[in-house]
């Protein structure tokens, strides 16, 4: 099983059509922005001509990954794929495209020469030995976790960076604004010749590409942690000494993934950007969808404003232009920080708009290089997080495993004291875990006290790898928990939504038979192409697709499986469906308390998959956000819950994929609520 990735001007003419076709036919005649846009037209010379380069290319790089293995050829292959989905996407902009094009292409050609030789690393991608006298644009690519595809990203080296050094260097991650235009070509282009806004001393800059448009969330958010793990195998970085910056989109990336993994950086430091859905848009007394209570419950995954207490883990900075829009976003931050005394700084670019000033950028760069230089406390002594959702979990040694209702905001806070005892106190929470691996803590085997909510527990560590390890549980009381627990419950990495399923590897899984009711058949037929189209398009992603009299045990194991189809049409989930928490047979969709015609109706949910409870089994959804969203990056949010059932003789919009009849979470046991 390959990703799509043409190899022939046929294929690549063909795709073309595919996918244009399709953007006519997935949806009705309606008024929304395509995202990306289409291109230009340019000349049938010059697509021959880059079709070959990129059918010879990818000969070679896949002849070559043969013998020199696939570590590196990440670094190749994102250039040519660059130029293919241009190609096969309409992706050109600008005439200069055309030459950018090639001068990718050309340097995919440098890097085969000099892979073969035996070159990897910063070495592939252009460092020579010569002492750098001003800062690197250095650009590669990494192969996602997610769907196989290459993702490209761009890193700065600072003056004077030695490759050698045993002093790790601090890193700084960058996350770009919004571009439409800037797909894979354009971005690469410009990370290839162009510092940037900063470029910090002793400082490498990382730009990740984020999947182009989406301000960083779902398989964004993923990229960026991907493309950081990539890079520490590349360069000596300091785990401890890495912030999170931006600007505009980028600095709405910044504040969402500085409120949500506030104990992975030494810094934030967001410039403009939105921090919410409602206010951003202008929703206060109308709204285009029904903000439901559920609704509501989906919009708290990414606004910021209720996650602010977490901004007590890492010092934040702050921009905002006098007289940009945007400043709202950090001044109702701060106004929210200010009522729980979390000190946030916020630096006003006077007679400012949307951009950053010089003196506001020197004042930037001073407070970041003075929080880059306090000593580092491992392991930190305080931690407070608050979560609604086990998305996300953990803040360094403290990690949430339980809550007692999702989507309802829940607090931890825990701080080791003068003598080495552990106080933790929380707020909504069934299970947490103490893991100090990375630091080793304590240094000795000794026992310690752990007190959580004023219950003493005297603990040991058992485990072989460094640090105190050990969960607790809270049944009549808290306790150590020290059983393999395999139960059905929500947990990190499998408490839904469905959109949370294409935040990690997935596969499609295409049914092999027919529902049997036209509404409905047509229904699955068009929602399978149309998620897969949004993927390969707004994702820029990799389309993995398997029929299920394909599917095999080590598929099942390896990916969450987003199956199309009904439990007779899908012979996977006709295997499974004894197990599901819903019957669905060729008169009916049947739940606990309500019955649905099945000529008219169709189920979609996320649950764990009965054949691997480790993984997502999705049902009838792709990622949840239509063209709708397509406007502004603060429209891309989860439209659906756990679970939704739909008319498939309804009008489909750009908002949903029909009439929503019925919707809702699971509980925790991932069992009907009340």
């Amino acid at each position: 099983m390959q990703p799509i990735f043409p190899h022939h001007v046929l294929l690549s003419c063909l795709l073309t059509l595919v996918i244009n076709n399709l953007d006519r036919q997935l949806l009705p005649a309606q008024s929304y922005k395509q995202l990306p846009p289409k291109g230009i037209s340019i000349s049938d010379s010059s697509r021959l001509v880059l079709t070959k380069r990129v059918r010879d290319l990818s000969v070679r790089s896949q002849l070559l990954s043969k013998s020199v293995g696939k570590n590196w050829i990440g670094d190749v292959d994102v250039l040519i794929r660059a130029v293919d989905l241009a190609l096969t996407e309409d992706g050109f902009y600008r005439e200069k495209d055309v030459d950018a094009a090639n001068k990718l292409l050309d340097q995919a050609e440098r890097r085969l020469a000099s892979l073969a030789t035996g070159s990897s690393g910063l070495q592939l991608l252009g460092l020579t030995e010569k002492v750098i006298d001003s800062p690197m644009p250095l650009a590669g690519g990494f192969r996602s976790r997610l769907d196989d595809s290459i993702q490209p990203y761009g890193i700065v080296l600072p003056v004077g960076y030695q490759p050698d050094s045993e002093i790790p260097y601090r890193l700084d991650v960058w996350l770009h604004g919004r571009g439409d235009n800037k797909t894979e070509i354009a971005f690469l282009a410009e990370r290839l010749e162009r510092v940037g806004q900063y470029a910090p001393k002793n400082t490498l800059v990382l730009h990740p590409f984020g999947r182009h448009c989406n301000a960083f969330k779902f398989a964004g958010e993923t990229d960026v942690n991907e493309a950081i793990e990539h890079l520490k195998k590349i360069a000596n970085i300091d785990s401890s000494k890495i912030s999170i910056r931006g600007f505009s989109m980028g600095g709405a990336g910044c504040w969402h993934m500085a409120v949500h993994q506030p104990a992975n950086w030494f810094a934030a430091n967001p410039g403009a950007g939105f921090v919410d859905t409602l206010i951003y848009q202008g929703w206060k007394e109308e709204t285009p969808f029904a903000i439901t209570p559920t609704q509501q419950k989906l919009l708290n995954w990414y606004d910021v404003l209720p996650w602010v207490g977490n901004l007590r883990n890492v010092p934040t900075v702050a921009y905002s232009g006098e007289l940009d829009k945007q400043r709202q976003a950090a001044d109702r931050v701060v106004e929210q920080a200010e009522k729980s005394e979390i000190p946030v700084t916020h630096i006003i670019g006077r007679n400012m708009g949307h951009k950053i000033d010089t003196d506001s950028a020197l004042k930037i760069e001073g407070s970041l290089n003075r929080l880059a230089s306090e000593p580092n406390e491992s392991p930190r002594r305080e931690i407070n997080f608050t979560t609604c959702t086990l998305r996300y979990w953990k803040a360094d040694w403290l990690e949430i495993t339980g809550l007692k209702e999702h989507w309802i905001f829940s607090q931890a806070g825990a701080r080791i004291t003068d003598n080495q005892q552990i106080v933790i106190s929380t707020e909504g929470i069934t299970r947490l875990k103490l893991n100090f691996r990375d630091s080793g803590w304590p240094q000795l085997s000794q026992k310690i006290q752990v007190v959580i909510d004023g219950e003493l527990i005297e603990v040991s560590d058992r485990n072989v790898a460094p640090g105190l390890q050990v969960e607790f549980i809270k049944r009549e009381q808290w306790q150590e928990l020290n059983e393999v627990d395999t139960s059905l419950r929500k947990r990190p990495g499998l408490q839904g939504p469905i959109d949370d399923a294409f935040c990690d590897r997935f596969l499609f899984v295409a049914p092999s038979e027919l529902n049997g009711h036209d509404a409905t058949q047509k229904w699955i037929e068009r929602e399978f192409e149309y998620a897969k189209h949004r993927w390969r398009t707004l994702m820029r992603g990799d389309i993995r697709v398997v029929q299920d009299i394909d599917l095999t045990e080590s598929m099942i194991k390896e990916n969450h499986l987003i199956c199309f189809g009904d439990f007779t049409g899908n012979l996977f989930l006709k295997k499974i469906k004894s197990d599901l928490p819903i019957r669905w047979d060729q008169e009916s969709i049947s739940l606990p308390s309500h019955r649905f015609d099945a000529d008219t109706h169709v189920a979609t949910l996320c649950y764990p998959n009965p054949a691997n409870p480790d993984k997502y089994l999705v049902i009838n959804s792709g990622m949840t956000f239509r063209e709708f969203s397509n406007v502004s990056n603060s429209r891309q949010i989860a439209m659906l819950p756990d679970w939704a059932i739909l008319r498939t003789d309804s009008t489909v919009t750009d908002i949903f994929a029909g009439e929503k009849v019925l919707e809702g979470f699971f509980d925790e046991q991932w069992q009907w609520k009340q």
